[in-house]
């Protein structure tokens, strides 16, 4: 078989590792170093990820969805994101979707070979009624992955917005957006769990996390719209709350009870004096941003 991997920096041997018997506290100190490359490579990319960050608010806005799809430990991490959106955000799961090659069981255990099918991410987005008014973010450390090139085909054919993330140099335009997180060489060649896992986290991080600023469902640090599932974020939901309203937590506490423990429609009611069915309905209409920027 031909080895058209070998070119990849990622697959590359780097010298970090000298030999198995060096000390533990030497390898430790080699592998922090091996990771302080991510900063800079976040930072080359300012640019790209702004752009992104434009995608995924204007399709979010316009009532589209954001597909997170990938093979291996770049498709977990597309879960990962995915997963996190709706208790942190409140976003809805069918917003924030994740699609990962080999499916559900794939999260926890490999299946070799699913990162290699041109046809089962195709038909994967299809299941899943991926649209043109959706916005397809397709991540591959190496760049070569077969599921995920094909998808990417799949939605510039619809006409859908398309972003790629990949972890090596890309010898031609892949997406609408192509964002390379040039890593080098890793730890230990060719394990993109690594460096290319952690750049990769970094930036959807980012994209979510900003675009969430940028549609209103965090103010002033805080979250908006937190689903208070646990203990800990009905804590922070009466923290949030007393913290943007300048209100101590008996009162944010009974406010959150009045709009059935929804942050958004508590400060609807405690600044517009309105009865919770109204607030709710408004919730979805006014700008929370400028309700509290109101003197």
């Amino acid at each position: 078989m031909k080895d058209h991997f070998a070119s990849l920096e990622t697959e590359k041997v780097g010298g970090r590792i000298k030999k198995n018997s060096d000390p533990v506290s030497l390898l430790v100190r080699n592998f922090i170093e091996e990771h302080d490359v991510i900063s800079s490579i976040l930072k080359r990319n300012n640019k790209n990820i702004t752009k992104a960050i434009g995608k995924f608010t204007s399709t979010f806005s316009a009532g589209g969805s954001i597909y997170f799809l990938g093979a291996g430990t770049s498709g977990r991490i597309g879960v990962l994101e995915a997963a996190e959106c709706p208790p942190t955000f409140g976003t809805s799961p069918d917003k924030i979707i994740a699609i990962m090659a080999g499916g559900r069981s794939a999260v926890f255990k490999s299946k070799e070979g699913a990162e290699d099918s041109s046809l089962e991410s195709i038909k994967d987005l299809r299941i899943k009624k991926f649209s043109k008014n959706d916005l397809l973010i397709g991540i591959s450390a190496s760049g070569r992955s077969e599921y995920v090139l094909s998808a990417i085909k799949y939605a510039k054919k619809i006409k859908a917005e398309t972003i790629f993330i990949s972890c090596n140099h890309l010898t031609k335009k892949v997406s609408a957006l192509d964002l390379e997180l040039n890593v080098g060489s890793e730890f230990v060649a060719g394990s993109t769990r690594l460096k290319s896992g952690t750049v990769t986290k970094n930036v959807l991080n980012i994209i979510t996390t900003v675009s969430m600023i940028k549609l209103e469902k965090i103010y002033n640090n805080l979250m908006i719209d937190i689903v208070p599932s646990t203990k800990k974020l009905r804590a922070r939901s009466i923290r949030n709350l007393s913290l943007l309203l300048h209100i101590d937590e008996k009162l944010s506490g009974s406010l959150l009870e009045d709009s059935k423990w929804s942050i958004r429609v508590a400060i609807i009611i405690y600044k517009m004096k309105i009865p919770y069915q109204k607030a709710k309905s408004l919730s979805k209409k006014i700008s929370i941003v400028e309700l509290l920027d109101a003197k």
